[in-house]
């Protein structure tokens, strides 16, 4: 099974991408925390080097994005990832998807914070891009 093929299988709800406004906004809702509406972080995959791209950007923004927030890996209630991949937009709770990627580093949910989170060795990756 593919990363991708993974990653899709853990998703919540899936939605065409041309209905993106409408399919967040209902995840929103499915996703809401004690009356809070969930909070989407969006990831869009490049047509080429999908792996890389989720094991070597997505994962460590993620984890520092979460981390920043004082979100408790693995648990990040109201909080999923709108995986944006060409012709399918698919709703993953947060958590899972930080757990499915570190698994395939090798690393768990206290190595991924350690490694990309705030008080990380490194410094923190640009957000930009």
């Amino acid at each position: 099974m593919t990363l991708l093929e993974e990653l899709s299988a853990l998703a919540f709800a899936s939605a065409p991408p041309s209905e993106a406004n409408q399919a967040i906004a209902r995840a929103r809702e499915a996703s809401a925390h004690h009356g809070v509406p969930g909070l989407s972080y969006e990831v869009a995959l490049p047509a080429l080097g999908v792996d890389a791209f989720l094991l070597e950007r997505a994962l460590p923004k993620l984890v520092y994005f979460l981390d920043c927030r004082g979100v408790k890996l693995p648990h990040t209630p109201g909080i999923f990832v709108s995986l944006f991949s060409g012709d399918r937009l698919a709703f993953i709770e947060a958590g899972a998807f930080v757990l499915a990627l570190a698994k395939r580093r090798g690393l768990d949910a206290a190595e991924v914070v350690r490694r990309y989170g705030e008080q990380g060795a490194g410094d923190p990756p640009l957000l930009g891009g």
